[in-house]
């Protein structure tokens, strides 16, 4: 009775998080247009980091309660999703999506460079309060190159304090904290079940809470792949990625340091992380555009991640 009361709470949580969105998206492109910003790059400081913040929610809350394993799992589970799983959506119900800009921009790179430093930190088995003030760090420089690089920056400095558009910003935060709230009662909702299943918390973290925090992102993606804003959903998912190596796992490990232990849970997650950003490397390099074969390949691969862990879990239970 509990478990069909907490699935119930997850269907009605995804639907209010789909329409908030929807309100996120439209309120946000508002303010892009008459700030003069693009779509890749609002994308990038609004949306991307906007939708990361139901991990942002768990890093801080799970680290609080000294569970910041559950943090760790979350931010790779939803990278790994990003880059398989969410980026192949729009691919298999829309068209190719051209990735020229986060080539040209050198996000690509530096996506991949920051998905994979937390895993250099903790190569040790831990991630300690002093290697997550170099992930928070990591973070700020490179969103202060994103702010640096983008056009019209000097107009937003100018224009903040004269606009006056206090509906589209009063939609805009309204939507923001559904989005939280949605995304937190499915959260919460997942661990409950999974508590009355027995599985691990790093587990739980890796496949259901990423999929849950993840919502935000796929909601996202569909809705902008029904408006053909590709440029959005690359910004989208390469701002995601930045956001959970960095400021997320930063956060939780400053809270309270993540010990992986010596169990196969972290190097299995390296090898399917390191995977994954290979073939995405690949696939946007060689042909600049993302196609029908290619999110076949990369959706394969996060079934096959989901199988190999859930493996994993029953094998230590």
């Amino acid at each position: 009775m509990i478990v069909a009361k907490n699935s119930l709470l997850i269907i009605v949580c995804a639907l209010i998080l789909i329409k908030a969105v929807d309100i996120f998206i439209e309120t946000s492109t508002k303010i892009a247009q008459y700030l003069k910003i693009s779509g890749y790059t609002i994308s990038f400081l609004l949306v991307a980091i906007a939708t990361s913040l139901p991990e942002v929610v768990v890093a801080i809350t799970s680290s609080v309660e000294k569970k910041s394993i559950l943090a760790y799992g979350d931010a790779m589970g939803s990278n790994i999703a990003l880059i398989t799983l969410i980026i192949s959506l729009p691919i298999l119900l829309g068209k190719d999506i051209v990735t020229r800009s986060i080539l040209h921009s050198r996000d690509a790179y530096y996506a991949t460079f920051f998905a994979f430093l937390p895993a250099l930190l903790s190569i040790d088995g831990n991630l300690s309060r002093v290697d997550g003030t170099i992930l928070i760090i990591a973070y700020v420089a490179y969103l202060n190159s994103v702010i640096r690089r983008s056009k019209g920056i000097e107009r937003i400095m100018q224009q903040f304090e004269s606009i006056n558009i206090v509906k589209t910003t009063g939609l805009f935060l309204f939507s923001l904290s559904l989005l939280l709230a949605s995304s937190r009662g499915i959260v919460l909702s997942a661990i409950s079940i999974s508590a009355q299943m027995g599985w691990a918390l790093g587990f739980v973290g890796l496949t259901i809470t990423a999929l849950g925090t993840s919502l935000p992102e796929i909601a996202f993606v569909i809705s902008s792949e029904a408006k053909d804003n590709q440029r959005e959903i690359l910004g989208d998912i390469v701002g995601s990625v930045v956001a959970n190596s960095t400021l997320v796992l930063g956060l939780a490990a400053t809270i309270y340091p993540i010990r992986l232990g010596s169990g196969s849970f972290g190097s299995s997650t390296i090898l399917f992380l390191t995977i994954s950003l290979l073939l995405f490397l690949k696939f946007t390099i060689s042909k600049q555009r993302l196609e029908k074969f290619e999110g076949l390949v990369l959706i394969s691969v996060y079934i096959l991640f989901i199988l190999t862990e859930y493996f994993l879990q029953t094998q230590t239970h």
